[in-house]
């Protein structure tokens, strides 16, 4: 008999930040505890391909397998199986997204078979599988929940013009927050990256927190872009990251990478000189 699975938690926040967040794959080990990386392999209209590593367990061992998954925005839905089956005969999942009185309602539907070789069968698996998913539903509740009250104080300090959005006077300004991203991009696709992010460099320049921004190609290593970007502190940086403004930014640029990570820092010197003209 199949294994099968079927977990919810109810998120209070948007629809719109709830999909947009939980369907980010290339964000994935930063949503989800289980995972140590998630790179994105291929997208091609709403079906991505791609990869997922976990973090080491007690022994040190990691797990790594392809999947595949097809968003339906319009009824906010999604199909995924796993094309790297391990120790599954088989593994599908629908995710399913409604709107309730105190949020929407995400549900996740696992059904499997496991491998004869496999160390547990089908109902080992379940009881597995609905404790990691219990732990990581929590997690994306509070992660997303986060990012929605801090979305929604950034459009109440904006609409109320106050200090909060605007930076500090340099008498008052702290050690320069800094973002360091390196981006991996899919073959072929370097100069429409380069374009886009171009675009929406400009809008996130014009942020008041914003001090600028600086792309960087790498030459020794093929399609890897480092990126840094300078804010006034890092309150303005997360209430501006949050943003259902730069949301819209991320998902512009998915397309394009097939792995990313981001450092945050604090400048704590800076020696500059002036050039010779």
């Amino acid at each position: 008999m199949a294994g099968r699975t079927d977990n919810s938690v109810v998120i209070d926040a948007p629809m719109d930040l709830v999909w947009e967040m939980t369907n980010d794959v290339s964000r994935w080990a930063v949503l989800f505890a289980e995972y140590a990386e998630s790179e994105v392999l291929a997208v091609e209209r709403d079906t991505v391909r791609f990869r997922l590593t976990t973090q080491p367990d007690e022994d040190g061992t990691q797990w790594s397998w392809v999947s595949e998954r097809t968003l339906d925005p319009e009824n906010r839905t999604v199909t995924a199986r796993r094309l790297d089956n391990g120790l599954f005969e088989y593994m599908n999942i629908r995710w399913e997204y409604t709107e309730e009185p105190n949020g929407v309602r995400m549900r996740w539907i696992q059904e499997f078979t496991m491998k004869p070789s496999a160390p547990v069968d089908d109902s080992g698996a379940e009881d597995h599988l609905n404790r990691q998913t219990a732990k990581e539903m929590a997690r994306i509740k509070k992660l997303v929940e986060e990012a929605a009250r801090a979305r929604a104080g950034s459009a109440l300090d904006e609409g109320n013009d106050s200090v909060e959005g605007k930076p500090a006077a340099s008498g008052e300004r702290g050690p320069v927050f800094r973002v360091l991203l390196r981006a991996e991009i899919a073959e072929g696709k370097e100069k429409e990256f380069e374009d886009t992010w171009r675009e929406i460099g400009e809008v996130i320049t014009g942020q008041p927190a914003n001090l600028g921004q600086w792309l960087m190609r790498s030459h020794d290593e093929p399609g890897v872009y480092y990126i840094i970007s300078d804010w006034t502190d890092e309150e303005r940086f997360r209430a501006f990251e949050r943003s259902e403004q730069h949301v819209g930014h991320r998902s512009r640029l998915q397309p394009f990478r097939t792995k990313g990570s981001m450092v945050t820092t604090d400048v704590v010197a800076e020696m500059t000189k002036a050039a010779d003209r």
